[in-house]
């Protein structure tokens, strides 16, 4: 009796194995073609940049349509697309992957005129093949003549941390007003801070009390002094040096050293307590 039992488990194991390859041959994932992201970037002065276009599922030979479309930028004068000549990307054979190959053009290098940007669209042109979620991207012509390009870029800061850390990757980046820069990472990887920048570029200040959202909570930016007190107004000051800058603060109280610090917040505003916190002293120091 015990032999027959396992003759038909055997049995049984051996249909539903069958059943089950005949299930993964006659199931098909749909090809489809896709970017890999939404947004790129050049630099103006980059010469050329290349867009690749992937082919997921490939089965069989296909053509996508590709469509470059101005926005502030326009073609022939800050771009020139050079593949597709004909606007069809065609995959044969084990092609799972081709570039669409970009020209970018310098008619203004030297001369300010901000960032531009254009549009390149995906749409298929073969029977039975679709275009992914990233069908279209946006690619932004950086100008490299920005007026304050010396002093944007990535810095390594050095300091104390209250998480432990003593150096970490702060960027100064654009913003749309030529008299501000943007502040990424300062005391958190999830902010972004607005500076106030002077005419020589040599002081920056940053207004404590700037909100933002991090790591689910609402987080404030505020002067941190020793046993927990902050300081909701005044400024951290980056005073510009030969490698980069030197961070103090304009607190009300002369005998307290101040750092910075980003304190979370719950929904009626109430401190929670710090997300970090920097220990006076810190530089910056361009990469």
């Amino acid at each position: 009796m015990k032999r027959n039992i396992i003759l038909f488990v055997a049995a049984a194991v051996a249909l539903l194995s069958i059943a089950s390859c005949n299930r993964k041959v006659e199931y098909q994932f749909d090809t489809y073609a896709t970017l890999y992201r939404s947004a790129f970037s050049v630099s103006e002065d980059a010469g050329e940049l290349r867009i690749p276009v992937l082919l997921k599922n490939k089965n069989g030979d296909a053509q996508i349509s590709v469509k470059v479309t101005d926005g502030s930028a326009e073609v022939d004068f800050d771009y020139e697309v050079i593949s597709p000549s004909n606007d069809l990307l065609s995959f044969t054979g084990d092609t799972d992957s081709l570039d669409i190959v970009i020209k970018i053009l310098t008619p203004e290098l030297g001369q300010f005129t901000g960032s531009k940007d254009f549009a390149v669209t995906l749409s298929s042109a073969t029977a039975g093949v679709s275009v992914g979620a990233y069908s279209q991207a946006v690619v932004t012509i950086d100008d490299v003549d920005h007026p304050l390009a010396p002093i944007l870029g990535e810095y390594t800061a050095t300091g104390q941390m209250a998480s432990g850390g003593t150096s970490w990757v702060v960027k100064i980046d654009k913003h749309e007003d030529l008299t501000k820069v943007n502040f990424i990472g300062l005391a958190d990887s999830g902010e972004t801070l607005v500076g106030n920048i002077n005419e020589a570029m040599t002081l920056i200040t940053i207004p404590f009390g700037q909100m933002y959202v991090a790591s689910g909570y609402d987080i404030l930016f505020v002067g941190w002094g020793a046993g927990g007190y902050y300081m909701p107004s005044g400024n951290l000051i980056l005073t510009k040096t030969e490698t980069g800058w030197e961070m103090s603060c304009d607190g009300d109280d002369s005998e307290m050293s101040w750092g910075y610090g980003a304190l979370a917040l719950d929904g009626n505003g109430n401190p929670l307590g710090w997300l970090d916190y920097v220990l006076p002293g810190t530089i910056l120091t361009k990469n």
